[in-house]
């Protein structure tokens, strides 16, 4: 009598989820926070700080079911364009992609800037006010699917080894909108030595986030992690610096 051939394919199916994260982290060689909306923070929540005056940034997310928001039940991606284009205003431009039956059928278009009135200091934290989705040309306004208003604060500690920093803020729900709502904050990790890694968890005002970035050759940043409940998010961007 023949012998059941083992199952291995449930297995390799549940090692998909953990390879990916793994391998971008692994092969990276300091590097900033890319959140899903493309502009700078942790992973869904923005920091307290904003990328350097002149840096600029063009990339793409793949955005599992509810991370691009309440209105996305369905898996989605997005592509941006993110310019700091003086020491304390960064702006953000950012098209996320509609989806009918499994195909793209349309996508929406939104704008965001963070106005940062501090600098982090020695005993002082950063702190910045944002919007996002500020401007429709409906005159309903029920198209601002990822309208929000926020504040963020960060604060950098550092030892011969390690840095890390702390933020939190708080978003106001516009637009009847419950992409940021309330209270939300996380930590970030980088070691001293390898600064161009970066190790990220939060909460999002509706779920927990665990993802890493890393920034390579200087250019070529990714991003990849958790939102939630095991869904797999992932991005990729090329930066660089305005003359």
């Amino acid at each position: 009598m023949a012998r059941p051939q083992k199952k291995y394919h449930t297995n390799l199916s549940n090692l998909r989820y953990y390879l990916v994260p793994i391998i971008i982290l692994l092969l990276g060689l300091q590097s900033q926070g890319q959140t899903t909306t493309g502009s700078s923070g942790l992973i869904n929540t923005p920091e307290g700080e904003i990328r350097p005056d002149k840096t600029m940034l063009i990339g793409c997310n793949f955005l599992p079911v509810g991370q691009a928001g309440p209105k996305f039940n369905y898996n989605t991606g997005n592509y941006y364009f993110n310019l700091s284009f003086l020491p304390f205003l960064e702006a953000t431009y950012r098209l996320t992609f509609f989806r009918t039956n499994g195909k793209i059928t349309n996508q929406d278009r939104s704008f965001g800037a963070k106005l940062q009135f501090l600098k982090e200091k020695k005993v002082t934290p950063s702190l910045l006010i944002g919007m996002d989705d500020i401007y429709t040309e409906s005159t309903t306004g029920g198209n601002q699917y990822f309208a929000s208003a926020f504040l963020a604060t960060s604060k950098t500690f550092r030892t011969t080894a390690h840095i890390f920093r702390l933020s939190a803020g708080y978003g106001l729900n516009t637009k009847g909108r419950e992409r940021l709502s309330g209270f939300f904050g996380g930590i970030s990790y980088s070691p001293q030595r390898f600064t161009r890694l970066k190790v990220m968890a939060e909460y999002d005002t509706r779920n927990i986030n665990v993802a890493g970035s890393l920034l390579i050759a200087r250019h070529l940043n990714l991003y990849g992690g958790y939102y939630g409940n095991q869904k797999l998010a992932a991005g990729i961007a090329w930066r660089f610096l305005l003359n």
